[in-house]
C-alpha cells in the first residue's frame, strides 16, 4: 500500500525538469519498496531510471530476468502509469503485453497485495520469500 505523491496524478502537458526529477525520485523509491516486499535480493533486480528527453517523460523500470514493472510519464499523458511485463532473460526488453496498473489500486491495501501476488506469479518467484 502506497501514498501516491500528487505530482503522479498532476497534469504532465505543462511539466518542467523540476516535476520530472520528483517523479524519477518518487518513482525509485517506490520500486525498491516493490522490490523489498517481494524479497528480492540485490543481485537478483536492477532499477532503471531514464531520464525525460524532448517529447518523452521520464521513466523508471524494476527488471527481473522473469518481469519488468515500470513507472512512465510522457507529456501527452494526463498522469504517471505503472505498467508491468513478462520478460525472457535480461535481454527482453519487449516481452508480453503492457498490463496496466491503476493509482488507485496502488493505493489501497488488497489492491498491493493483488499486484504483488500477479508479480510473484508472473516472475516466478517462489513463495517461500513471503
Amino acid at each position: 500500500m502506497f501514498k501516491i505523491p500528487k505530482v503522479f496524478h498532476a497534469d504532465r502537458r505543462s511539466a518542467g525538469a523540476a516535476s520530472d526529477a520528483a517523479i524519477t525520485h518518487h518513482a525509485t523509491q517506490m520500486l525498491r519498496r516493490v522490490a523489498r516486499d517481494l524479497r528480492l535480493r540485490a543481485g537478483e533486480h536492477e532499477i532503471v531510471a531514464e531520464p525525460a528527453r524532448r517529447g518523452r517523460g521520464c521513466r523508471v523500470t524494476l527488471r527481473t530476468p522473469a518481469i519488468m514493472l515500470e513507472v512512465a510519464d510522457t507529456p501527452a499523458r494526463r498522469k504517471v502509469a505503472v505498467s508491468f511485463r513478462t520478460r525472457r532473460g535480461r535481454s527482453d526488453m519487449s516481452g508480453g503485453a503492457d498490463n496496466a496498473v491503476s493509482l488507485e489500486q496502488l493505493s489501497s491495501r488488497d489492491g498491493y497485495d493483488t499486484l504483488l501476488g500477479g508479480l510473484r506469479l508472473a516472475g516466478g518467484l517462489d513463495n517461500e520469500r513471503r
